[in-house]
């Protein structure tokens, strides 16, 4: 687990202390972080596709994953911000970027909880519980609708490849029923 977490926060961490060009670094890892994120849900959804049992566990640690860089995404969000209370409940209320963003990451959390034995033993339908993630992908692709100024090319990115992960859900689903 940890190589699938740390690594890609260790590359992320030098690049941006090396990197002389990045003049917002705060900025510049909020962003990367989230993207980062991303990329680990994307996984996460994609994986069952293979129908490995082996995989099955991959799954779940990418998902976790997923969280944990979601939630240093939100840190580095409130740090920037100051720690300012006032600030961040103003976001809240008023920024559509932030009130999708929010909502993906408290939709997360379940989800999250549920990806371990003590809690999967107390919510019997846990797996119904993890459907959420489609609802929390679509926020997380309104969260970047609503920040992005001029370059489209990051959401119709993750909007196709979520757009293709579905198609080949439907298709499985409609493949086993027959």
């Amino acid at each position: 687990m940890l190589n699938i977490f740390l690594l890609p926060l260790a590359i992320l961490t030098s690049y941006v202390f090396l990197d002389d060009e990045i003049i917002n670094k705060i900025s510049y890892i909020i962003t990367s972080t989230g993207y980062v994120a991303l990329a680990y849900l994307v996984i996460t959804l994609s994986l069952p596709l293979l129908n490995s049992d082996s995989l099955k566990i991959k799954t779940r640690l990418f998902g976790i994953s997923a969280f944990y860089f979601s939630m240093i995404h939100f840190i580095l969000y409130v740090i920037d911000n100051s720690y300012d209370l006032t600030l961040i409940i103003e976001d809240a209320l008023f920024r559509n970027y932030i009130i999708v963003g929010y909502l993906a990451l408290l939709l997360l959390i379940p989800m999250y909880l549920t990806s371990f034995k003590y809690f999967k033993d107390k919510v019997k339908d846990w797996r119904k519980l993890h459907k959420i993630i489609y609802v929390v992908y679509f926020f997380i692709l309104a969260h970047i609708y609503f920040i992005i100024k001029a370059d489209y090319y990051y959401l119709i990115l993750f909007s196709s490849i979520f757009l293709v992960i579905i198609i080949f859900k439907r298709y499985n689903i409609y493949k086993l029923n027959e």
